[in-house]
């Protein structure tokens, strides 16, 4: 999972709610996530990177990252790529940096050694622009001499900065749903000179841990520092197990990193349940109630741009929109008491007041009402109305409620049915008929304890009888099994793989690009590649061997738009035979077969001097003047179906 589509808080942002405010659940309190960024200063720091690491950490082959040469330089790239991405992905979470191990100190706690670079707020760009400063191959050292001294330190305490970091989050003055905390450090055992400060540490790590902060170690390796050993001193600061011990000595040092390195111009999306509602299965013998709790969720849902926001234009302040109601004979300011809503019904207005439109659009309690079960065979595909939900138990509202949640969903995997049911989103919003298909639990096989799908019900929305109406049949010319061949070998050529999460939209990306170059004083915007303009030569090439016998089977020699190949066959042999001054008599009208396009519904590719004179021969009489006129007169004479 990528460090910055951890959705780890229970709470939204406001565009999440605003985007959910026709769903009922239980009250939502708008969380941020907080992180703070401690980066050591240690002379290996400053030496060039190992090749692996230099291999690994370029993500794009520009020259922008490849003048990464240091460990300090690309710590401050990943750090300003962080910022970039936190500000699109979820501009509410809070992001701090502190150094340890530098000769200055900047604290409130009068730490040696410890400089708070950016304190716990949101990312800014004058934030950015000086991160950017600090990673740049010419303007990096010197700046770093004059915020932080040209020498670097010994001696310092990791205890000290862990607490520095516990402090700045106990003062955060928004509350913090996650708390974490990136170590970047090249030391594997930062204290093996002082083992009370190594003690000490430890101990800070695990008081972290017990009051819910998050650690996590980014290793940096250097040319003299090769090997990062977590089981030296990180083992304990981290809590890991020896399987999960073993896995971060064997992984990659720059597996992590590139995350942070890698610009996203996502939204995030916080993985919460919008609707927590009762599953109603009817009522027990004693006349109570049988239901649990599920919690309902949103599979796919649109990504909007950014919404606008009113400044003043003097003072550049965010306003206030105030809406008030007049009384237009009077101009007199309107209460919400004074307000009546009605309706215009056979030249009579009815009136209504509040309470009473709140009546009306009461249908009964929120949730999910049993009515039976079907086949799956019953469900199909045109059934299909708008995006659904996946249900999920809850058991923090009622107890066992994943007990009986799996029964249900166990016997519907067995017996291959679905379960019908009416749902009520919120109490003043019409009940919906919605069909529940299970979906079994799937983990990777290759990956282990890597879950692919969740059991549970997706929620199916079924259309009512009203919104399904019958098309009339077209009896229409099939095609030859030849041809039908032919274009099945097109689209097997054309065909690929289609994955929603390769494909970025365009208009949202373009967005983010200038609205980042505007801010950060860019020339130009970053260069996009827009996925969804197919490649003209790759199609070509793979039905290349197709397209000359496309167009001889579609547009065989001497075609004529609008006949048959019997009628042009006849139109060749009479032009061969006749001689140049009958040709000039003959009108090319005559030509056309009217009554084999009638039969091949292509009545409407002829002019309409070709069917007046074929109504004239025939004796027939149009109703009016128009082309339509005298296809339906033809069309009745040929006794063909309109």
């Amino acid at each position: 999972m990528s460090l910055l589509d951890q959705n780890w808080g229970a709470g939204g942002s406001a565009e999440d709610e605003a985007q959910d405010e026709n769903q009922q659940g239980r009250p939502i309190t708008t969380n941020r996530d907080g992180t703070l960024i401690l980066i050591e200063c240690a002379p290996q720091m400053f030496e060039t990177l190992a090749n692996q690491m230099k291999q690994d950490s370029t993500i794009d082959e520009d020259d922008e990252d490849a003048q990464l040469t240091t460990g300090f330089q690309l710590v401050m790239r990943a750090c300003q790529r962080f910022y970039q991405s936190k500000i699109i992905s979820n501009d509410k979470d809070l992001s701090g940096i502190i150094l340890y191990g530098t000769e200055n100190s900047l604290n409130a706690f009068d730490f040696k050694h410890i400089y708070i670079l950016h304190e716990l707020a949101q990312p800014s760009a004058e934030r950015i622009i000086q991160l950017e400063t600090l990673s740049n191959k010419d303007t990096f050292k010197a700046k770093y001499d004059e915020l932080f001294g040209s020498t670097q330190a010994t001696g310092y305490s990791l205890n000290e900065a862990l607490w520095t970091c516990s402090n700045l989050f106990s003062n955060s003055p928004q509350r913090l749903t996650i708390k974490r905390i990136f170590i970047f450090t090249c030391n594997d055992q930062p204290h093996a000179s002082n083992l009370t400060l190594e003690r000490q540490a430890k101990q800070r790590a695990k008081d972290l841990h017990d009051v819910g902060i998050q650690l996590e170690v980014f290793p940096i390796l250097t040319e003299s520092i090769t090997k990062f050993d977590f089981k030296k001193f990180f083992q304990d600061v981290l809590m890991l197990s020896d399987e999960d011990l073993e896995i971060r000595n064997n992984q990659e040092p720059t597996g992590r990193l590139n995350e942070l390195l890698k610009l996203v111009y996502s939204k995030e999306h916080k993985k919460r349940a919008y609707c927590t509602v009762p599953f109603s299965l009817g009522k027990s013998s004693d006349g109570t109630p049988l239901e649990f709790s599920v919690s309902v969720y949103n599979m796919v849902r649109p990504c909007p741009k950014p919404t606008k926001i009113k400044l003043d234009m003097k003072t550049n302040l965010e306003t206030k929109i105030v809406t008030k109601h007049y009384l237009p004979e009077t101009a007199e300011i309107l209460m919400p008491s004074d307000i009546q809503y009605g309706l215009d019904v056979a030249n009579r207005r009815i009136l209504f007041d509040s309470d009473e439109i709140k009546a009306i659009k009461k249908f009964g309690d929120s949730g999910f009402e049993l009515l039976g079960f079907k086949s799956l065979s019953c469900l199909l595909p045109h059934h299909y109305v708008k995006p659904g939900h996946f249900i999920y138990p809850d058991e923090k509202y009622v107890e066992g409620s994943s007990c009986l949640f799996n029964a249900l969903l166990k016997k519907c995997l067995e017996k291959k049915m679905f379960i019908l049911c009416q749902f009520t989103a919120r109490r003043n919003t019409p009940p919906r008929l919605v069909a529940l298909t299970a979906q079994a639990e799937e983990v990777n096989k290759k990956i282990k304890n890597d879950r692919l799908a969740s059991n549970g019900f997706h929620v199916h929305y079924l259309p009512y009888a009203d919104d399904i109406r019958t098309l009339p049949k077209n009896d229409t010319t099939r095609a030859a099994n030849d041809e039908v061949d032919l274009f099945k070998n097109v689209i097997r050529g054309l065909k690929f793989k289609y994955r929603p999460d390769k494909f970025e939209n365009p208009a949202l990306q373009t967005l983010w690009r200038n609205i980042e170059a505007t801010a950060l004083n860019k020339g130009e915007p970053d260069e996009f590649i827009d996925l969804t303009i197919p490649s003209v030569e790759n199609q070509n090439r793979k039905i290349s061997g197709y397209v000359d016998e496309l167009k001889q089977m579609i547009f065989p020699p001497g075609y004529v738009m609008g006949t048959t190949k019997k009628s042009a066959a006849a139109k060749r042999k009479a032009e061969t035979t006749s001689s140049p001054s009958s040709a000039k008599k003959t009108k090319p009208d005559e030509d056309v077969d009217v009554e084999a396009a009638a039969k091949s519904n292509l009545l409407s590719k002829l002019t309409v001097p070709m069917l007046k004179d074929y109504c004239r021969d025939k004796k027939l009489k149009a109703s009016g003047t128009k082309k339509q006129d005298f296809i339906d007169v033809i069309q009745s004479h040929l006794g063909i179906a309109q």
